[in-house]
């Protein structure tokens, strides 16, 4: 835009600068013949003769004489006179020669169309200028375009291969996750099973152990019972017996018996008697309430 404004503003001083000098010349040219009129031809009063006149006179066809030499003595030439001299005056100035108006118009069209094929010289160069800044800038935005478009290529490249690495990354450490919980459940799953195993062990001991602990009471009782004449065969009661630490019998009471009272006095006065009761072969295993079912031979 800068460089527009500027060409035009050369245009309208160019243009002025020729009016202005066309102008002052035919100004120049008037004043110089004005000033100095064109000296006057002196004028000749001849008559005009036609030959045919001149033959119909008889004057064409006759030859004119020629005057014969005359012999003259001679003589001693005369001395030449010696030439004044002559004044000393400056020559007189000639100005330069004034352009008529016609060659006034003529130079300042010569001007003109001078002026003008420098202006279209010198705008076609800043055209061939602009253009050529303009291709530059095209090429220049075309490589920066380029450049950009190329970036981000290989900035997407690098994101995608990142992406690939952190999924594959993550897959490994599912993987490696889903290893170490399958380890895990299967190391839980296998102590399980061995606690389970161990508790059944402890719980088929428990039970062996409390079979032989109870069978021992149940013998320490019986050893302890005496028959009542009432008593029929096949006794069969259960006792519900509760005794602290030590053995001793704290309290006996009797659920189910198929005997009448008198036996279920005696029962209970054999447990008293059995007290301390026999302590079970593994601490663990004492309990303070017994269930017992009591079978005497």
């Amino acid at each position: 835009m800068a460089e527009s404004r500027r060409d035009r503003w050369l245009s309208i001083g160019m243009s002025v600068l020729l009016h202005g000098t066309l102008i002052g010349l035919l100004a120049y040219g008037w004043w110089r013949f004005r000033d100095h009129p064109r000296p006057e031809r002196p004028s000749i009063d001849a008559t005009v003769v036609d030959a045919r006149t001149l033959k119909g006179l008889g004057l064409a066809t006759r030859p004119v004489p020629q005057p014969k030499a005359v012999l003259q003595p001679k003589s001693k030439p005369k001395p030449k006179p010696k030439p004044k001299p002559k004044p000393l005056t400056p020559p007189p100035t000639q100005g330069p020669p004034v352009p008529t108006p016609q060659e006034l118009v003529q130079r300042a069209q010569l001007a003109k169309a001078e002026a003008q094929r420098q202006a279209e010289a010198q705008q076609e160069l800043l055209e061939r200028q602009q253009a050529r800044q303009k291709a530059l800038a095209a090429e220049a935005a075309a490589k920066a375009k380029a450049r950009e478009l190329a970036e981000a290529r290989k900035l997407a490249q690098e994101k995608k291969l990142a992406e690939e690495k952190k999924l594959a990354a993550e897959r490994l450490a599912a993987a490696r996750r889903a290893a170490r919980e399958k380890a895990a459940r299967a190391a839980a799953l296998a102590e399980l099973q061995r606690n389970i195993r161990q508790e059944e062990q402890n719980d088929a001991a428990a039970r062996a152990g409390l079979a032989s602990w109870t069978q021992e009471i149940e013998g320490r009782i019986a050893d302890a019972w005496i028959r009542p004449a009432s008593a029929n065969s096949g006794i069969d009661c259960v006792l519900d017996v509760t005794q602290v630490p030590g053995g001793a019998v704290t309290n006996v009471s009797i659920g189910r018996c198929n005997g009448d009272g008198a036996v279920r006095e005696s029962i209970e006065a054999a447990v008293y008697r059995a007290s301390p009761l026999p302590p079970p072969p593994d601490p663990s295993l004492f309990q303070r309430r017994l269930i017992i079912e009591f079978k005497p031979n």
